[in-house]
Parts: structure tokens; C-alpha cells; sequence
């Protein structure tokens, strides 16, 4: 789908996202402007293209882990930190698709890393805020905070949420609260607001302010609302759900529960300590906050996964540099002293080589296997071919309820929705699900061209209006 609505977007609906000719404003533009963006240079949107941007936003990530890292260890463990970041299981599980979370994720990190940059360190932070020269810079990392949140809204709406649930306990648990009342603060968030006022007005001025505003309030409550559509408040999954994301940030989520140790903090530097802080508030309040609401699925909490995943990894880089430390202690008189300073170092690349060659043998099987056994009944091209050949060239195809985007995807030719009590004027093909066609069978409104199967193996009819 998100595929779809980016050949929209590439064919100039990059503004209004647009799903068979209909406004689809569940989610903003942000994903499929990047996706249509990225698939310029081939002409059309591809099932390559329209991954690049989720693999562009891993990247980032992976990058802004390693800055991170550099600040408070030497070159070479921060880059085994960063390439140790996508080792978990929900970085697999995404690596296939062409994720509207992923780009949010990025979005996320790049403002939480920008928004650490403009926290004042040290003994003299007062000091420091009192310069003009470093309220300044304070001040421009506070708009490329702000900034990169307005991008990650207009990617998905949940992205200040994000923000500001990491960054309020931070500055509370700092004793620094006062920053969100900064100059820099109020003028990024005035003119992250602008932009996003902006992009409404130039919406609701094509579709109208109801259906956007109708558009963003269903989506909420679908979430938020404990009762949404008559559903009990799921009790059991809220409960559950904290251990599902511990489980999905497998293996660093166990090594992520240590460094809650108070202890812990004093192994590292002021530098050290600050994105540990970072860390904690990125993860633990976004966990208990996103436990809360009716909906529970692992992708849409997962910007807050590098949080739980890089303390993981700050754990495994400290016991890294505590073994380089141990091995260079040469004592005088120690036994064997000479033989752990020669081994230890190898050890350590040894230990993360391993983990690298272990890693690329999962996700090889993983792509190799798990994914063709997934996919492997769909035959999604196929039915596509097959509904290439038995609708004439020029003809817009038209559905009312199918949501099978994959055989539409590779259709790759106009589509449309259609109404029962609007039915368009002149002759058509339409696409109807098995229960459309069952409760009007017996209509003399259509004839059945043939039957076929969507990726789910379900039956798909199509029919001819006269």
C-alpha cells in the first residue's frame, strides 16, 4: 500500500496522499514523498525503490549511534557498537518491507540526538546557559530538534509523543526543566508548527477540513480509545505487551535490564552518563506510556527500540573496553600477565566477529527460507498478469472493499474505487471480494469475467459492467 500511494505520489500527489483516487490521510505524506522521491530517477516506483527509504533511515540510525557512541569511546568500539545495533530481532523482521516505521524511527533518533546536543553538560551548566555564545548554539539545536520531530509527524502523527516522552523525564530527572521554556525551544516549536499548519491548510484546502480532521480523530481513537468499536479494554495484552517489545529487542534487551543497576552510571564519563540518561528516558517512559492504549503491536512503538537496543549495546562496548583495560594492566609480578595482554584484545574481536558471522547466518536463512515459505502461495505477480490481460489497456480497474495491495501493486496500471449506490456510468471491470459477490450474485448488474485468488489465498472475483 504505502508503495501504491509513493506511484501517486510520484505522478504528483505528493501532497494528499492518494489510494485509488480517494484522499488516504491515515497516515501524512512524509513516507510516500520519500518513496516517490527515491524512485524518480527509474520512472516508476519498483518493489526496490520503494524499500530504499526505510534502508536510508536504518542507516541513519545506525550512524547517529555511532557519533553517539564516538563521544565516550575510541573509534573502533563506537563502530562496533553501531554495526551491532541492527543484531536484534525487530531490525530483521523489518528488513524486508518498506516501512512507514522505519522512516519515523530516524526522524525520532535525529531529534532526540539533536535535543542531547543542546542539553548543557558539566559542573558549570549554568554558566554555560548564561553565554550568549552557547545559548546560541543551544538555541539552533533546538530547532533541528523540533524540526526533525515536524518531519517524523508528517511521516507518522505519533512522532512528538515520542519526543517529548523522552525528553521531559530527562530534563525532569536533570533538574533542568527550565530548557523547555528556552528561547530555542519556543522558536523550534513555533516553527515546527508552522510547518505542519502549513501542510494542513494546503490539505484541507483540497479535501476540506472535515474529512482531515474525521481522518486524524478515527485514528486516534482507534488507538486511544479504551472502548473503540465496542471491544473491552484488552487487560491481558497491556500486561503482556512490555515483554513482547523485551522480547522483539532480543539479545540487547537483557543486557539493556543491567545497566538499570544505579551503579552502572559511575562506570562512564559525564559524557558517558548523559546518553545513558538519554537512553533510559527514551525507552522506559515511551514502553509504560505505549502499553497503555487499546492497539498493542511490537511496530508501533518501534521508535523507541533504539533506545532499548543501545543500552543493550552500551553494556556490550563497556565489556569490551573493560577487557582492553584489563589486558593492558600489565603488573608487575602478575602471573601470567603477558599471555592476557597478547590474548584479551584478540578475544574481543574474536567475541565480535562471531556475533557478526552468527548474525549474517541467521538473516541469510531468514531471507532464504523464512520469507520464500511466507510468500511462497501468493502469487501475486501472476494474478496480476493475469488481470493485465483480461482488462483492456486505457481501462481504469475499479474495487469497492479489496484490499489485496500487492496483486494491485504489481498490476501497475489505473485503479479506482467505486461505490455501490454511485456505480460510474460507463461500462467497467471491478475487482469484488467473495463476500461482495455472494450477497450480489444474483444481480443482473454484472457478469463474471473469472475467478481468481488475492495473496491471502482468498477468492477475488472479476466482473463486467455492462
Amino acid at each position: 500500500m504505502r508503495a501504491i500511494i509513493g506511484r501517486e505520489a510520484l505522478h504528483g500527489s505528493w501532497l494528499t496522499p492518494t489510494l485509488y483516487g480517494e484522499p488516504f490521510l491515515t497516515k501524512p505524506p512524509g513516507m510516500y514523498a520519500a518513496i516517490a522521491a527515491v524512485s524518480a530517477p527509474f520512472g516508476d516506483v519498483t518493489a526496490i525503490s520503494s524499500r530504499i527509504p526505510s534502508a536510508i533511515a536504518a542507516t541513519v540510525v545506525v550512524l547517529l549511534f555511532y557519533f553517539a557512541f564516538r563521544q565516550i569511546v575510541d573509534r573502533r568500539l563506537a563502530l562496533a557498537g553501531a554495526m551491532l545495533l541492527p543484531v536484534s530481532l525487530v531490525w530483521l523482521e523489518k528488513a524486508q518491507s518498506a516501512e512507514i516505521d522505519m522512516l519515523q524511527v530516524a526522524w525520532v533518533s535525529c531529534a532526540l540526538f539533536c535535543f542531547l546536543r543542546a542539553l548543557p553538560c558539566g559542573r558549570d551548566a549554568d554558566a554555560l546557559r548564561s553565554e550568549d555564545s552557547a545559548s546560541r548554539l543551544t538555541g539552533i539545536w533546538w530547532i533541528a530538534a523540533l524540526l526533525c520531530v515536524a518531519a517524523g509527524f508528517l511521516t507518522k502523527w505519533t512522532a512528538p509523543a515520542f519526543f517529548y516522552l523522552a525528553v521531559v523525564p530527562m530534563l525532569a530527572w536533570r533538574q533542568q526543566i527550565s530548557l523547555l521554556w528556552s528561547r530555542g525551544h519556543f522558536i523550534g516549536v513555533a516553527v515546527a508548527g508552522l510547518i505542519v499548519a502549513l501542510w494542513a491548510g494546503a490539505v484541507a484546502s483540497q479535501v476540506g477540513w472535515p474529512l482531515l480532521r474525521d481522518t486524524v480523530v478515527t485514528e486516534a481513537a482507534q488507538r486511544f480509545a479504551p472502548h473503540h468499536g465496542g471491544r473491552a479494554y484488552p487487560w491481558l495484552e497491556t500486561l503482556a505487551f512490555p515483554f513482547q517489545v523485551l522480547v522483539a529487542c532480543m539479545p540487547w534487551s537483557l543486557l539493556a535490564l543491567y545497566s538499570l543497576r544505579p551503579a552502572y552510571f559511575q562506570l562512564w564519563n559525564e559524557n558517558g552518563r548523559r546518553l545513558l540518561q538519554l537512553l533510559h528516558c527514551w525507552t522506559w517512559p515511551n514502553l509504560l506510556f505505549w502499553s497503555l492504549p487499546a492497539q498493542h503491536h511490537v511496530r508501533y512503538c518501534l521508535p523507541m527500540c533504539p533506545g532499548l537496543i543501545g543500552l543493550g549495546v552500551m553494556v556490550f562496548v563497556n565489556c569490551l573496553a573493560a577487557t582492553r583495560r584489563l589486558c593492558a594492566a600489565e603488573r608487575v609480578g602478575q602471573p601470567n600477565a603477558l599471555l592476557r595482554k597478547a590474548f584479551a584484545p584478540r578475544l574481543n574481536t574474536i567475541v565480535f566477529v562471531g556475533i557478526l558471522i552468527a548474525w549474517c547466518g541467521v538473516k541469510i536463512a531468514f531471507v532464504e527460507a523464512v520469507l520464500p515459505k511466507r510468500t511462497e502461495h501468493r502469487h501475486v505477480e501472476q494474478t496480476a498478469s493475469r488481470l493485465s490481460e483480461l482488462v483492456p489497456q486505457g481501462e481504469s480497474l475499479y474495487l469497492c472493499k479489496l484490499k489485496d495491495e500487492g496483486v494491485l501493486f504489481y498490476y501497475n496500471r489505473p485503479a479506482r474505487r467505486f461505490h455501490w449506490d454511485e456505480l460510474p456510468a460507463r461500462p467497467f471491470h471491478a475487482v469484488l471480494i467473495e463476500a461482495e459477490w455472494r450477497q450480489e450474485k444474483d444481480s443482473s448488474r454484472f457478469e463474471i469475467v473469472e475467478l481468481l485468488r488475492d495473496q491471502q489465498g482468498d477468492a477475488i472475483v472479476l466482473v463486467r459492467f455492462p
